[in-house]
């Protein structure tokens, strides 16, 4: 999977595999409807903080999205993934099924670094090495990963592991909206320059579980972001509420 080509993606969604109200054809027929170019498939693997996709369970998961990604072949991408946490009591760490993983088009890694029994940043290598998809950092602060690591160290680790980081745009995380209110900051500046810099690439998911809060408008401006796209429109000191309503004149201009 390469992230350069997808022109506008969400890579960050739930179905009825895990925790998710929609089947998967409704979340790609969503896709569909707002013009996506791209759309991910990321379930939650087994673990003990939601339902989710067992191991036992995991090959018929596969299965079932490389169905949809035959099906809908002429109207949009399908990309197949997985989230998995990297919460020592929530998920079996020391037993994941990589050989299933590595048939996957990528993995989400979430909780990196985010509780006391959560799996650190300079741990992850454990893990990547032996993935062979594209890999990802579901719903991560790099904001505050660059303050309590610097950003020599979080760039290095980020190229290293091969990793990409994804901007999530779903409500129960606050750094999306950080991240626009501070575009024109210098920190958030140089993060974003050093990722380019380095050919970090950038994720963009919605984090969908139900699509009554589906948000097509945040979803348009991470894309934008992703692909280091001016937003200075939006200006350092808006709220993300009014950058919203500025959307049309934004992604117009840029033909989203």
């Amino acid at each position: 999977m390469d992230l350069n080509y997808i022109d506008f993606m969400d890579l960050h969604n739930h179905t009825i595999w895990s925790d998710g109200t929609h089947s998967p054809e409704k979340i790609i027929e969503n896709a569909i409807e707002h013009k996506l170019t791209a759309v991910g498939i990321s379930d939650h693997f087994q673990t003990d903080k939601c339902a989710s996709v067992s191991i036992q369970n995991l090959n018929n998961y596969i299965k079932d999205l490389e169905r949809l990604k035959y099906k809908y072949r002429d109207k949009i991408q399908v990309y197949s993934g997985i989230e998995i946490c990297m919460h020592k009591d929530l998920c079996d760490l020391n037993n994941l099924p990589y050989d299933h993983f590595n048939k996957l088009d990528y993995v989400l890694l979430e909780y990196i670094d985010c509780f006391k029994k959560s799996i650190k940043l300079n741990e992850i290598e454990q893990y990547t090495k032996n993935l062979k998809c594209s890999i990802g950092l579901a719903h991560t602060d790099l904001l505050h990963f660059y303050k309590n690591y610097g950003l020599n160290f979080l760039i290095n680790k980020l190229k290293r592991n091969n990793l990409f980081w994804e901007l999530n745009v779903n409500e129960g995380y606050e750094y999306f909206d950080e991240i626009v209110s501070s575009i024109d900051s210098w920190k958030t500046k140089r993060l974003f320059k050093h990722l380019k810099k380095n050919d970090i690439k950038i994720s963009v998911g919605s984090d969908t579980h139900c699509l009554d809060s589906y948000n097509i408008e945040k979803l348009k401006i991470a894309n934008m972001l992703c692909k280091h796209k001016s937003i200075k429109i939006l200006k350092y000191d808006f709220s993300i509420s009014r950058a919203l309503k500025l959307n049309n004149s934004i992604t117009s201009h840029y033909g989203i």
